[in-house]
């Protein structure tokens, strides 16, 4: 990543919650007790070569379900065409192709008890250099109250096939994600959240990994407004082929949402971790996320997101540590245009364990994106979108620059 870039955005975050958290200091004061929704999530980075970082999607409104008994269906259908140059298919070897994507959705909800989203897609292109593809998601979560504990259970399945900036080429893989969490509230400001994971991805050709994290966090939340934590995470790593490594993290979080126009999430702290065999050192960095929206006015909205985060990487004996820093801007146009205007840069170092935690490959990825898109009465959804994506590295092959451009249709129900 452009160091000068990244502090500068850093000091421009600072001076700006600094501001905003002394002039709605009043708001902080509220005695009520409040449990909040599941935090935003936001698109920090992406390793799919055709991907950009988008941190937000235009406003829309919700179409209408299908009833079937006691659940609502949301059935979705898309399309999408993509003219793609440069896309990587094997290291040092860059293709032009064209890209067809078809994607069905099927959403079931059960008295807010439940939720069942299935995803198959078929992507076929032009280039015979590319293997035609299929993809399939599944995602189920639910919520439920066991005496005093609010739980909740989500499962996750994906099974891919796509062009990772990485490995430089399509990477065949399933992943399988189990969270479990539980809080209770303590007192009218203190409450205790609890999680386990479970995250394993399985490769035809790079290593395995099976993933498990169990943490737990202290939090204060007095309004609506403010809310602040402390935890502690613990996790292992088992690669294979490759060496299994342990970590923890302690980590401070604070949340700011004074008005329904602005939203403030931080949280940072050391990832520490070590591999776990006889005769290697231990690697302590920071890790942290942060995520500013604003909307500005009615149909302007303003994003910023920043984090850094260490993982295992596909490679065997390496970690891979990715610093990613996003800016994104939403704007209604005419009434009935969504303009999406996203510009990201993630800068990657891959660490080997074999040499003790040494820079390996150093990769620098940007990312702009413009998408302009309409809706057709409530259920049909029209697009266009540009994306230029470039990596460059120190290692020969892994490096692109590509331009593509296409069009999507989709149906919701």
């Amino acid at each position: 990543m452009k160091l000068a870039t990244t502090y500068l955005i850093r000091l421009t975050l600072t001076a700006f919650l600094f501001i905003v958290a002394v002039s709605q200091s009043a708001a902080q004061q509220s005695s009520n007790s409040y449990t909040p929704k599941e935090p935003r999530k936001s698109l920090l980075t992406s390793n799919d070569a055709t991907g950009s970082l988008i941190a937000l999607g235009p406003r829309s409104r919700e179409s209408t379900p299908l009833q079937l008994g006691p659940v609502l269906f949301r059935p979705a259908i898309t399309y999408r065409f993509t003219d793609a140059n440069n896309l990587l298919r094997g290291a040092g070897n860059p293709q032009d192709t064209e890209i067809q994507n078809y994607r069905l959705s099927l959403g079931f909800e059960y008295q807010n008890l439940w939720n069942l989203e299935y995803t198959p897609t078929w992507t076929y292109y032009s280039n015979p250099a590319f293997n035609d593809r299929d993809s399939h998601s599944l995602n189920f979560s639910s919520e439920f109250q066991i005496q005093d504990w609010n739980v909740n259970f989500a499962q996750t399945y994906r099974k891919s096939n796509a062009s990772l900036v990485e490995t430089a080429t399509q990477t065949p893989e399933d992943n399988w994600g189990t969270t479990i969490s539980a809080s209770r509230q303590l007192n009218s400001a203190w409450y205790l959240d609890l999680n386990a994971t479970q995250d394993l991805r399985f490769t035809d050709t790079f290593s395995d990994v099976r993933n498990w994290t169990a943490s737990s966090w202290l939090r204060h939340q007095k309004s609506p407004a403010v809310n602040s934590a402390i935890g502690y995470t613990w996790g292992y790593s088992d690669i294979d082929p490759g060496f299994n490594s342990k970590f923890h993290r302690l980590l401070l979080r604070y949340g700011f949402n004074p008005t329904d126009k602005l939203s403030v999430n931080l949280q940072g702290g050391i990832d520490a971790r070590e591999v776990d065999a006889a005769g290697f050192g231990k690697d302590e960095n920071p890790t942290y996320s942060g995520s500013i929206q604003y909307q500005a006015f009615d149909y302007t909205t303003i994003a910023i997101n920043l984090s850094r985060q260490i993982g295992a990487s596909y490679f065997s004996n390496s970690n891979r540590e990715t610093e990613s820093l996003t800016l994104s801007l939403s704007q209604r146009l005419l009434g009935r245009l969504n303009l999406t205007v996203s510009y990201g840069e993630v800068s990657t170092e891959y660490l080997d364990l074999l040499n003790n935690f040494v820079v390996g490959r150093d990769d620098e990825y940007d990312s702009f994106s413009v998408d302009l898109s309409t809706k057709l009465g409530n259920r049909v959804s029209v697009s266009a979108f540009y994306r230029k994506n470039e990596n460059t590295t120190n290692v020969t092959g892994f490096g692109f620059s590509s331009d593509q451009t296409g069009i999507s249709i989709s149906y919701r129900r």
